[in-house]
């Protein structure tokens, strides 16, 4: 299996894995994140059929020939199909109108803004930064070649998430501090 679709395999997984966890939990106002974990799984799958192991291959196929077939036969599993296919291919669009969705419903509207522009902004730049360079980093470790791509998948998801979670703190600290400040100049004005 080339190791790039074993870390989209890794990376798919895991993610669709927490976003669906993220959506499912009504604590946390982020239902559009189940929309994202199917698009994510349905990733998964298509890196599975492009995959060398013939296990991957043909659970993967198996799965969306199957889906396809059903789809055929039924409107409503049609209409869900084009759903969840559009979210596979805009994965992190829908992520974005997620964290706008959640600013629009917090009860501080302006500091969750802020706040959720820091999450996507981290996600967005340690996401760049590891595309273009974390594989060449990893192949310099000194693990067995097999297990490089489950490294490298794993690694991606724990930067992505580490940077997007220190970048909301930041930005909702910052925005915190920045709405105090206006009250305070607001109060002296009066």
């Amino acid at each position: 299996m080339s190791s790039n679709v074993l870390a989209s395999i890794v990376q798919n997984g895991t993610f669709g894995g927490r976003n669906f966890l993220l959506g499912s939990d009504a604590s946390q106002n982020n239902q559009i994140r189940l929309l994202v974990s199917a698009g994510q799984m349905t990733n998964l799958l298509r890196a599975g059929k492009k995959s060398t192991n013939s296990i991957f291959q043909k659970v993967s196929e198996g799965i969306l020939t199957g889906c396809k077939k059903i789809a055929q036969n039924d409107k409503a599993v049609s209409r869900v199909g084009k759903v969840v296919d559009f979210a596979s291919k805009n994965v992190n669009n829908l992520i974005v109108v997620s964290s706008v969705y959640r600013a629009a419903t917090a009860k501080d509207k302006q500091t969750e803004l802020i706040a959720q522009a820091g999450n996507v902004g981290g996600m967005f730049a340690v996401e760049g930064w590891m595309k273009k360079n974390l594989a060449k980093h990893i192949d310099k470790l000194p693990i067995p070649k097999k297990l490089k791509p489950i490294v490298q998948g794993l690694t991606f998801v724990i930067g992505s998430i580490t940077g997007s979670t220190i970048c909301y703190k930041i930005a909702k600290k910052g925005a915190l501090k920045l709405k105090e400040t206006n009250e305070h100049y607001q109060k002296q004005s009066l």
